[in-house]
This record gives structure tokens, C-alpha cells and sequence, in this order.
């Protein structure tokens, strides 16, 4: 059989190449809310204030209605420019009849409506107020928080007064990485996997409105002051056993058992692509070698391969991919969405290079992008 070497190409003809062979479906469906509710919102017999909580739909590894057993809880009274505490962190636990409880049990007070901020897991605050930019440091990705805020409601003394309903919503965006090779010809061995320069740290500000309407501008919770970029390790081959071998079905990098894997919870923020991998860009870098399946041949990188793109330090000799965060659809990451690239990694005798299958982003709402 006649084998061929594959030249990888530099980032400008990379550019050219991506818009002859690369395809990108972006699908964003409208995140759900369960109709029933399981968390026991009955109608309460006094004037305590009692609660019950729901968060978007969400897939697995995501705090979901179903699966979060206590939240925190502040509230106020007075007005915004002077408010006064009324719960100071108060922890609520499910209980094992799906009801939501808490000590010492609070009151309505007269004549005074409450504001009411609710967040999860409890450690994401700390001693701070959700009335003031929360500092929150989403390295190394592995936590979902979130977030729901019930303004400006009103209890009747002696009467019987509904349940304070969360509708909790995700502060950050999740990101997946998939990786396939369709060329059964080819086999790409895969060591490492890493989402780059990315911003990890910044202030988060809980809306003025109520979580529990439609999405608009005043009720989406806010990241500023964004700073410390830094890698998120999605794999890495400490040995032979380590390196993953690609085939026609997508290998989840985020499910790979790896306890530096795991789906990535990531601060909502821009994305950049103006240097092609250098200065402040954001990427996916991969560093993998491509075999003939049949002789054994190591076909890339090879003697043609563009410094840049060989991995001097590798111990199985790779050389490194980089692959875009920021696409044509998108140039920012928001939150609430899961962004899901499938990389297909193929060769192309015709044109000499590897080529670049699709990434896609899928949330918590769902968005896709696919490099081929």
C-alpha cells in the first residue's frame, strides 16, 4: 500500500483551509423548567415564610431541581438605596418528603415587602452580600453555581400566604470537548488537551428582578473586573496507557475518568482569535501524532511540519493543533449555555493537510460548533 506523509499547515493557510473544509451548526434550544414541581409547594397554614426551589433543565454533573438538597438564603427589607437585613445566610434543607426547611423559622413582617436572594452551594458567597459584586474564582471548573432572586414580596399576617418559589438560573457557562477521527486509515493518538488562556476570576452581581421571568436584560445576573488567565486541563497522558486513541465515535474529553477531566464550569466571558494562537487568544490545544493504521507510519507531524506546531519537550514526539473558542456564530461564552466542540480530526490526500472535522456548542441551554 502507497502511504503519504500529511503536512500540517500554518495558521494563515489553517484560516484559508477552515473556511474550504470546515462546517459550523450552532443549536440553542430554550432552557426548560419542570411543570411539576416535586419540591412541595403547598400553600402554607400561617404567616411563616416557608420556601420551595427549581433550577433550569440541566444534564448530568449540573445542580439540576432533582438532584440539590440546600441552598442559602438572604433577604431584606427597606428600601434599595437603604435596605435592612432580614435573613442573614440562612441555610434551607430538603427534607426527605421533598419539602424545604429552615431554623429559626421566619415571619412576614407587617406592612414591609422583602426582597429574597437564594444561591448555591453555600460556599460560593461566603461572608459576602448578594447587594454587592461577589468575588468568585471558577478554577478548576469542576463546580455549577447558581443563583435566583424573588423581589419585593408581601405576606399577610393571619392568613395562609403561597411558598417562596426559586427559579434558580446558572451563573456560568459549561464547556465540552469531543474528538473523533472518521478515517479509519488514520490512527490519531491523542495525550493532551487543554482550554488556554481563560479568564478565571471576577465579580458576579445578582439581578434587581425576578429570576422567575422570562430572560431580559434585569433579570440575568452580571460578571465584571475579569482577570487571572489560565489553562483547564481537559487531558493529559502521563504514559502510553494515558493517550487516547480517537475513533469514529466521539470520545467525550470530559468523561474520560480522568480527575483532571470532568465537564468544565467556566466564567462567562469574550473570546479571542486575532493572533492565531498567540498572545491573549483563546483556544482548545491538542496535542496528538497521526499513524497509518496498517504500516505503523508516523505521518505527522513530520520533517515538514512547522516548528510552531511540534511539540519539542513531547514524549511521544507530538505535535499541537489549536482550534478556535470563539467561532462565527459566537464571540462570547454566556451563562446558562453549554458550549460543546466535537473536533474531527481526518486527513485529506487532495490537499496534503489534516483536516479539521466539526466543533460543536451544545444549555443547561444547548449550543454547538463542529471543526472538521
Amino acid at each position: 500500500m502507497t502511504s503519504y506523509l500529511l503536512k500540517f499547515i500554518d495558521m494563515d493557510r489553517f484560516n484559508r483551509l477552515l473556511s474550504f473544509g470546515c462546517g459550523l451548526s450552532v443549536i440553542i434550544m430554550a432552557s426548560c423548567t419542570e411543570e411539576n414541581d416535586p419540591l412541595g409547594a403547598e400553600v402554607a397554614a400561617d404567616n411563616a415564610i416557608y420556601f420551595a426551589a427549581h433550577t433550569e433543565l440541566s444534564r448530568a454533573g449540573d445542580i439540576t431541581t432533582n438532584n440539590i438538597t440546600s441552598f442559602n438564603v438572604y433577604a431584606y427589607t427597606g428600601s434599595v438605596t437603604s435596605p435592612s437585613l432580614f435573613m442573614d445566610n440562612v441555610t434551607v434543607n430538603k427534607t426527605a418528603s421533598n419539602t424545604w426547611t429552615y431554623t429559626p423559622l421566619r415571619y412576614w413582617p407587617a406592612n414591609e415587602s422583602v426582597d429574597f436572594y437564594a444561591f448555591a452551594p453555600a460556599s460560593w458567597l461566603g461572608d459576602n452580600s448578594p447587594l454587592k459584586p461577589v468575588g468568585y474564582d471558577s478554577y478548576p471548573g469542576t463546580e455549577d453555581i447558581i443563583y435566583a432572586v424573588s423581589p419585593d414580596l408581601i405576606g399577610s399576617a393571619g392568613v395562609p400566604n403561597a411558598q417562596v418559589i426559586f427559579h434558580f438560573r446558572h451563573a456560568l457557562a459549561k464547556v465540552t470537548v469531543k474528538m473523533s477521527s472518521t478515517n479509519e486509515d488514520l490512527s490519531v493518538r491523542v495525550t493532551n488537551v487543554v482550554l488556554t488562556n481563560l479568564m478565571t476570576k471576577g465579580n458576579f452581581s445578582f439581578p434587581p428582578e425576578s429570576t422567575s421571568d422570562i430572560l431580559a436584560e434585569g433579570n440575568v445576573g452580571k460578571w465584571s473586573d475579569q482577570n487571572t488567565p489560565l489553562s483547564y486541563i481537559l487531558h493529559v497522558s502521563r504514559d502510553k496507557d494515558d493517550v487516547i486513541r480517537l475513533t469514529t465515535t466521539p470520545t467525550d474529553m470530559s468523561d474520560i475518568g480522568s480527575k483532571l477531566g470532568g465537564p468544565k464550569y467556566m466564567m462567562p466571558q469574550v473570546l479571542t482569535w486575532r493572533s492565531n494562537g498567540a498572545g491573549n487568544d483563546t483556544y482548545i490545544a491538542v496535542m496528538c501524532s497521526v499513524y497509518d493504521t496498517k504500516t505503523g507510519l508516523k505521518l505527522w507531524p513530520n520533517e515538514n511540519t512547522p516548528p510552531e506546531n511540534v511539540v519539542q519537550s513531547s514524549t511521544f514526539g507530538d505535535g499541537i493543533l489549536k482550534f478556535p473558542l470563539s467561532t462565527s456564530r459566537f464571540s462570547q461564552w454566556d451563562p446558562g449555555y453549554h458550549y460543546i466542540y466535537s473536533i474531527v480530526i481526518n486527513s485529506n490526500e487532495e490537499m496534503g493537510a489534516i483536516e479539521f472535522g466539526t466543533p460543536t456548542v451544545d444549555t443547561y441551554v444547548d449550543v454547538s460548533s463542529y471543526y472538521e
